[in-house]
């Protein structure tokens, strides 16, 4: 059974996304994928934090479908702005 610890946030503190920060996702994800507990403040949602979360649920999955994942939380991120 999957643990839910690690998705709930108290703060958003992603800015827009850039080239950086899609990798800071991306690093995120690939030490999920590898076992690596997050080492950091999960209280606080950033794009590393965010790619480790995701990848902690998701695991190993090919990069054109974590990309769109990473696009995707990015518009939602953009649309969330304008609520």
């Amino acid at each position: 059974m999957f643990d839910l610890e690690g998705l709930t946030y108290e703060e958003d503190k992603r800015k827009d996304l850039t080239d950086g920060r899609r990798r800071n996702f991306k690093q995120g994800w690939t030490r999920a994928v590898e076992g690596q507990e997050y080492e950091g403040v999960l209280e606080e949602l950033t794009w590393n934090n965010l790619g480790w979360r995701l990848g902690r649920l998701f695991g190993p999955t090919p990069d054109n479908l974590r990309e769109e994942i990473l696009d995707w939380c990015a518009e939602q991120r953009n649309a969330s702005d304008d609520l």
